[in-house]
């Protein structure tokens, strides 16, 4: 609802909404790309310099860090924060619980069993109509 809102805003009223996903012809606007950006820097700051710190802490594969950065990458910046912030929401303790049932277990080789979770997962949840 957020996701549709915030692009009803930032959306150009000359072009026709279809889809919530960007495609290959579709051509963000410029702010949209300069935001993706900044975003997209903000987190590889992040990586390069408090994530080394804290230790390998994230119960998922790819890290919550990893996992913005490939969503923002691929989905845009809108609903890329959006996928990012549930994927931190639900980095927890208790998130082992949903193991088998949600996430598959896989192991990760110097970080041991983790859950798997990949954002190109959610590509079936967002798309809005038909191509």
């Amino acid at each position: 609802m957020i996701a549709i809102f915030l692009l009803a805003i930032f959306h150009s009223p000359s072009e026709p909404v279809k889809h919530i996903l960007p495609h290959k012809e579709y051509h963000h606007p410029r702010y949209i790309t300069e935001f993706s950006g900044l975003a997209l820097f903000s987190i590889k700051l992040y990586q390069w310099t408090l994530s080394g710190q804290q230790g390998d802490v994230c119960n998922f594969q790819p890290s919550c860090s990893h996992f913005a950065f490939q969503a923002i990458k691929e989905y845009g910046p809108i609903l890329g924060t959006l996928m990012a912030s549930d994927r931190i929401q639900r980095c927890h303790s208790f998130s082992w619980m949903y193991a088998y049932k949600v996430y598959p277990v896989v192991y990760v080789p110097g970080r041991g069993m983790k859950l798997y979770d990949p954002p190109k997962g959610y590509r079936k949840y967002l798309v809005v109509g038909k191509k």
